[in-house]
Formats: C-alpha cells, structure tokens, sequence
C-alpha cells in the first residue's frame, strides 16, 4: 500500500472527526503505517542490546509497535498533533538495577545515536503522579523514523507497571490521564512511588484506599488464578519463540503465545483486534528472556506477581501497630485481615517462584509442586531447600511482628479477650501457611 505522510496527517484528522471511529480501509492504512516502523525498530533494538549489555548485563530491554487503540486515543487525546509526527508507535524500553546505570545509558544514546527533540528527564523530576523515568527520542537515519526509548530503573519500573494494573482492574485510565481520572488512587499511587518516610496522613490515604477498593484480595486473586496458567503457557512456547503475543483481561486468564516469525505475529495482533477493538494485547520482543523477564517487563499483561505485594507490608504493620497505640481495635483487626491475606499470597508467591515448578493441592490439603519435565532428587532437594529457607525467612518476619503486637498490648493495657481471640484465630492461619512445607513433587502428564 502507497501512501504519504499527508494521507497519514488526513487520516488522524478523520479520526478526530469522527470520535475515533474507523472504517476498515483507513484502519488497514493505519497498521501499514505502524508496520512500516518495524524493521528501523528492529534495528535499533539489536544495537542498544548491545549497549545494555555493556552497562547491565541483567537489565531488560524489549521492544514494541504502539497498539492500534493506544494511537487512536492519543490522536483523540491531542487533536493538534499530526498523525505523521507522533514519535512514540515505535519504542524501546530499557530496564536497569539503578539510577547510576539508566544515566550511564543515556550517555551512550546519546553518543551513538541521532537525537530527534527534547529529552524528557522525568527521573531527576518526577510527573506529578510519580511516574519516573527518561525518555529520548532517536532517529534512523536510513529511513528517517522516529524511535522512542525509555529508560527505567527496576524500581520506577514496577511502580509503572502497577499503574497499568489498576487501571486495568478498576477501569480507570491513571496512565494516559494522570491525577485527574481518579484523584483518590492517582494519590495513591503518587504516594507509593516516593522514597521518603510517609507522614501519619499520607500512609492513613493509602490504608483507606487498599481497605475501599480491596486491593490486596483483588490482587492476590488475580495473581494466584493466573501464575500457574500463564507458566504453562510460556513453557510451551519458550523454546521456538523470538517474539511474544500477550492478551491481558481483568476476568479471564491472560493468553500467551509465541512467534518465530515477526511478520506472522504482527499479522496475528491486527486480526485479533479486528475481532476485538477493546482488547488489551501486546506484541513484543524481549533479548533473552526468561518467565521472571516477562513477568517483570510485561506485569501489567501477564498479571501473576508484583513486588509491590513485598513493598506494602511495612507500611501494614505500621498501621496496625499504629492502630493499637491509640486503643483502635476494630481498626486493628480490619489491618490485620489485609496483612493475613498479603501473607497468603507472598507464601503462594515463594513455592512459585522456580520457572519449571506449578503449585497444585492434593486431597490431604498439601500443596503438590509439579513440572513439566521430571525433576530429579538432587534438583528436588535444592528446590525444598530454597523454599524452607524463604518460609524460615517469611515465619521469622511474621514472629517478630506479633512479639511487638504483644509487647504493645501490655504496654497499653488493652489485651482483652476480644482481642486474644481475634489474634489467636488469625496468627494461627497465617502460622498454619508458613508450616504448610508438606511438599510433593510430581511429574505432569
């Protein structure tokens, strides 16, 4: 299909007018755009894997063409912006351990490649939401496309990816309008991006806003009904696969699947979104990946773990403790529900975190790890050892927490038999878990 960068600037115009409907012509002529950034993509993802690599040997970098719904809000976002100048459909992004090394490898971008604009520095200052990062624009020279670059630490990253993921769950659009969509979690979220100590206030706005939206239930259920589902996926398609087709849902199970051929993968995505405009699907690359790569790069598609399910407890515990100092026990026992249920699923969390190993219960109520392959009593000893070793870790944290519970009680004169059986029903749940290291392993057939 022949066309130039006016028909491309028209057909934005058309989308604008017509509230981003589009008929099929205009949609085909759109993805051909889109696909026409795919090789000067490509191009540039191998060598700033090679750069990476020199700055980060474990860091992530993936890349992607902007998803066809994504484009068609952003011209209805911006109206005034030409279709033809959007310089972010083709982008890398670059995941690194810390600060140190996102500015090292924006010294080598810049050295190594054309610049094309302003370079966003959101690291040094961060959106007001919280969002962090660095974004720099390059050019191919050869062909003259535009390539966005984003370089995030892991930390800014995952709190990244956790905007993604509330706006998926609660329906909300964090991302793309900031503050304003939803002031309460967008608040939230602005919170739990700062490295500093939170006030009494601040960390009161986060505890009400995981009580009213049950976020922790509704994360840890999403994360345990997927983890098992999503690894088996990805075993299958790991060993022939260069590049990933993820199709993410707040009811369903993401789908995962894998291509040898980008040009078949590509062709896959837009058949998809014909049938479905609505659905949230990605198609990337990643250099070298592993399950934990893509569930790291892609949290907010693959839906199966998040750190910030580590990274809340303290706040947790400061609250109930809190709680307890000001003679609030029904607050307390509220706190305390959400604590237990954190630890439900960073339990679940530990005996999943091996690549191969499934987690399945057995009539006995033991939990029975499975694999795909047969594991061998050498591997099987490691696998048992790694895991009491977290639980000692996870039981040893839980210990000290109710010690200071305790302590607190005494000090303050209010243990009372309300409050003796409360904890004594739930500490018992929580202990109950971090013993459960009845552990089979299976073969699966």
């Amino acid at each position: 299909m022949n066309y130039t960068g006016g028909d491309i600037r028209r057909l934005g115009e058309k989308i604008v007018i017509n509230k981003g409907s589009i008929n099929n012509e205009d949609l085909e002529l759109l993805q051909e755009y889109r696909k026409s950034f795919t090789e000067p993509l490509s191009e540039t993802f191998n060598e700033l894997t090679q750069i990476k690599n020199r700055i980060d040997r474990q860091g992530i970098i993936a890349f992607r063409l902007k998803r066809i719904k994504t484009i068609i809000n952003k011209v209805l976002r911006k109206p005034d912006m030409h279709l033809n100048r959007m310089g972010d459909i083709a982008g890398i992004r670059i995941i690194v351990g810390n600060e140190i090394q996102l500015y090292k490898l924006l010294d080598a971008i810049t050295t190594n490649f054309e610049v094309s604009g302003k370079i966003r520095d959101y690291q040094k200052k961060s959106k007001p939401i919280g969002y962090k990062g660095i974004h720099i624009y390059v050019k191919d020279t050869r062909c003259n496309k535009r390539i966005e670059i984003q370089l995030r630490t892991i930390e800014s990253h995952n709190w990244a990816t956790l905007v993604e993921i509330t706006d998926l769950l609660y329906n909300t659009r964090l991302k793309e309008l900031g503050y304003e969509n939803n002031i309460e979690l967008g608040k939230f979220h602005a919170l739990i991006s700062r490295n500093i100590n939170l006030t009494r206030e601040q960390a009161e706005h986060i505890y009400e806003v995981l009580a009213k939206y049950n976020y922790i239930t509704k994360l840890s259920k999403v994360f345990r009904n997927n983890n098992n589902e999503v690894k088996k996926q990805w075993i299958k398609v790991k060993p022939r696969s260069r590049y990933y087709l993820i199709e993410s849902s707040s009811d369903s199970v993401p789908k995962l699947e894998g291509f040898s051929d980008y040009a078949k993968a590509e062709e896959e995505y837009f058949n998809r979104y014909k049938k479905d405009q609505e659905a949230l699907i990605v198609l990337t690359a990643i250099h070298k990946p592993s399950f934990d790569q893509i569930s790291i790069a892609y949290a907010n598609y693959i839906l199966s773990y998040h750190k910030f399910m580590d990274d809340i407890e303290a706040i947790l515990k400061e609250l109930a403790l809190e709680a307890l100092e000001n003679k609030n026990r029904s607050r307390f026992r509220k706190i305390f529900k959400t604590y237990e249920e954190l630890q439900a699923n960073a339990i679940f969390q530990i005996f999943t975190s091996a690549e191969e190993i499934f987690v399945n219960k057995s009539n006995e109520g033991k939990l029975v790890l499975s694999s795909n392959k047969r594991i061998s009593t050498r591997k099987q000893k490691e696998l048992r050892k790694q895991i009491e070793n977290k639980i000692d870790q996870k039981s040893s944290s839980h210990m000290i927490f109710m010690k200071e519970i305790h302590n607190l009680e005494i000090k303050k004169s209010i243990w009372n038999l309300v409050n003796r059986k409360f904890l004594k029903k739930h500490s018992k749940r929580v202990k109950k878990r971090l013993e459960a290291l009845s552990v089979e392993f299976i073969t699966s057939k």
